[in-house]
């Protein structure tokens, strides 16, 4: 907030209680040792989560059955279900909605190219995935962005 000029008092609340500030919004996340947080002038999330010991049952219960099938059939069902657990939550926090937003009323659909947006009610979306430390870090954004590594990631007007 500082670096743009901005206080703490600035800050509004979404129906949600997604902060958000005049022309800019953010998100931040944590797991194990590592908190991540992205900043951009249009509706973003973010979500990390170490990639070990995944509850495959959540998918089961909660996921599109084309999602379930992407794990299942993944060498790795770890990571298959971490990755899409991550688009998954970086795009219900980028709606604002957070676990308000079921699981299932969204479809994340991997193609040659990463991931892309399936079945939805909310709003388009764009997916970026980085690897790094045995964790998954996901970012979901209204615009097309993309990442470039851990210490110096580029959204064009995305900061992380």
């Amino acid at each position: 907030l500082d670096e743009n000029g901005l206080t703490e008092s600035c800050l509004r609340y979404s129906d949600n209680e997604k902060p958000v500030v005049d022309g800019l919004f953010f998100n931040v996340s944590h797991a194990g040792d590592y908190v991540v947080g992205v900043l951009s002038d249009c509706e973003v999330g973010c979500d990390i989560e170490k990639n070990a010991n995944a509850p495959l049952e959540v998918a089961e219960h909660y996921f599109y059955h084309s999602e379930l099938a992407y794990i299942k059939a993944a060498e790795d069902k770890d990571k298959a279900f971490f990755t899409l657990w991550t688009l998954k939550e970086s795009y219900m926090k980028m709606t604002g909605r957070g676990m308000s937003l079921p699981l299932d009323s969204f479809e994340v659909v991997p193609t040659a190219d990463g991931f892309v947006l399936g079945k939805s009610s909310e709003r388009p979306c764009f997916f970026e995935i980085m690897e790094f430390d045995g964790y998954i870090f996901s970012v979901s954004s209204e615009r097309a962005f993309s990442l470039h590594n851990p210490l110096e990631i580029v959204f064009d007007d995305i900061y992380v």
